[in-house]
Formats: structure tokens, sequence, C-alpha cells
């Protein structure tokens, strides 16, 4: 019997500090392919950030920085291009609407949003995604993937290699 590999998939990480929230993000940089879009979101703090710092360098870009205040960042220079954009400054549907989203998400690249649910009433994100939800854990960070499509892949491969002391 096969596995659909589209089929959805969700684990649940603890990450006891910065560095194995910046191995969350090296590994799944090294699951994903091309076209795939990374949905951060939980409270300030929580490590979206330090986790996207993990997957850009991972990708061998440059070294990722909050981008709250120019919205997004474009890291070049890996195997394959990375946005990063921070929707955290903008309050209204009208304000991310304005924004079109979708020339951020490149089929040559990866995409990853830092408060992406303040994009949900107004941006319809690709079917083929991994959201992310990071919370505070006890002294650490708990991370929860949930892999929808191609995403879905990308999440089990994330599981199966889980090293992220």
């Amino acid at each position: 019997m096969s596995v659909d590999e589209t089929a959805a998939a969700e684990i649940s990480v603890h990450l006891a500090d910065e560095t194995a929230t910046r191995n969350l993000g090296a590994a799944l940089a090294a699951a994903c392919a091309p076209g795939t879009v990374v949905l951060l979101d939980g409270p300030l703090g929580a490590g979206k950030t330090t986790f996207v710092a993990g997957f850009a360098r991972a990708i061998g870009a440059a070294d990722a920085a909050s981008p709250s205040f120019v919205i997004a960042h474009r890291y070049a220079g890996g195997r394959m291009p990375v946005w990063h954009l921070d929707l955290y400054r903008l309050e209204s549907a009208a304000e991310i609407d304005a924004l079109d989203l979708e020339q951020y998400l490149p089929s040559d690249g990866v995409a990853l949003v830092e408060w992406a649910a303040r994009a949900a009433g107004s941006q319809r994100w690709p079917s083929d995604r991994i959201q992310i939800e990071l919370s505070f854990d006890g002294a650490g960070r708990r991370a929860v993937l949930h892999g929808a499509g191609n995403g879905a892949k990308a999440v089990r491969l994330v599981s199966e290699a889980r090293s992220l002391a």
C-alpha cells in the first residue's frame, strides 16, 4: 500500500532553545521544494524570525533579519531564492491586498510569511503550503507544523529526520 504524499501531515515539536528553532528551520529548508509557501504565526517572541534565519542559512542565502519595517526581504545566493514577508505592521485587509502578495510567492523559490493569519480574510494562500504555529512551552517553544498538498511531504521528511538539539 502506498502513502498519498500530498495527504495532510502534522507534527508537533518541542524547541528547547533558539538553536533548536534554527535547526527546525534548517530541517524544513532541506525538505522544501521550489514553490513552497511557509506560513508562520504565533505571539511576539515565539521564534518566527529565528526559524526563518535557520531556514535561510540552510538554503545558503543571506542572513535573515526581521522585515517588519519594509514588509519583504529577498534572500538570494542559495540553492533557491527565499522571500521573507512580515505582515505584523499591516492592520487592514486593504493594506494587505495592496501588497499583491502573489508576487512574493515564487515558483522557483520559497516564501516564508510571518503573521500570515493577518491575511486570512484577504489572501487565498496556495493549497500546497506549510503552516507553522509557534507558541511558548515552558522555558522553550512549541512548533506545530501542518503540511497540505506538496507541503505535506516536507513535513513528513522533517518528522523522519528530526534532530533539533
